[in-house]
């Protein structure tokens, strides 16, 4: 099982947004080899349940979805999806089902935003590994570096990555098949 978080606050702004629905678009096609369900949300100061597990229908009705999915603006509350896909997972998939968490962030969150890595600690004791793909090719200093890595889960180099990074789908891929 599989989600997809998609930041879609003002930092993200539209073309990241954009870029993130269509990473989300294709990378979805190339995991149904895997028979793979999923579902995504996104966030911002609000999350919005765009597709659940229990939908899953096939991947032409997931895409049209996403293609639908609009953009919120406002603060980034990594914490609050990452507490909703722990809360969904735990709702609709099956304890000894394989599940991951692909958090898409810009890395910075609202100053009034619980803690995203107190949030991702309780999704790995639900056995969710999170995955944390950062919008831009580069951390904005070392503590979001260091947040982000945080997130992910353990060994980070396995479980972090960059929208920007043309081999993004190879590296995420190979990692989501040893899971």
């Amino acid at each position: 099982e599989l989600a997809f978080l998609v930041d879609s606050s003002e930092k993200a702004t539209m073309p990241l947004f954009e870029r993130q629905r269509e990473f989300v678009l294709h990378f979805s096609t190339r995991l149904m080899q895997l028979q793979v369900s999923g579902w995504r949300m996104r966030y911002s100061s609000t999350v919005s349940v765009e597709h659940n597990f229990r939908d899953w229908q096939d991947i032409d009705v997931f895409h049209s979805r996403v293609e639908a999915m609009s953009y919120i603006g406002q603060g980034t509350y990594s914490a609050f999806a990452i507490s909703n896909a722990t809360r969904l997972f735990t709702r609709e998939t099956s304890p000894s089902s394989l599940r991951a968490a692909l958090l898409l962030t810009d890395g910075v969150d609202h100053p009034r935003s619980p803690s995203a890595v107190t949030a991702a600690a309780d999704a790995k004791n639900h056995n969710i590994r999170m995955f944390v793909i950062g919008l831009s090719g580069s951390t904005r200093d070392e503590q979001d570096s260091g947040r982000l890595r945080s997130i992910a889960s353990a060994p980070p180099q396995q479980h972090l990555f960059s929208l920007t990074d043309p081999q993004l789908d190879d590296k995420l891929f190979r990692e989501l098949v040893s899971v």
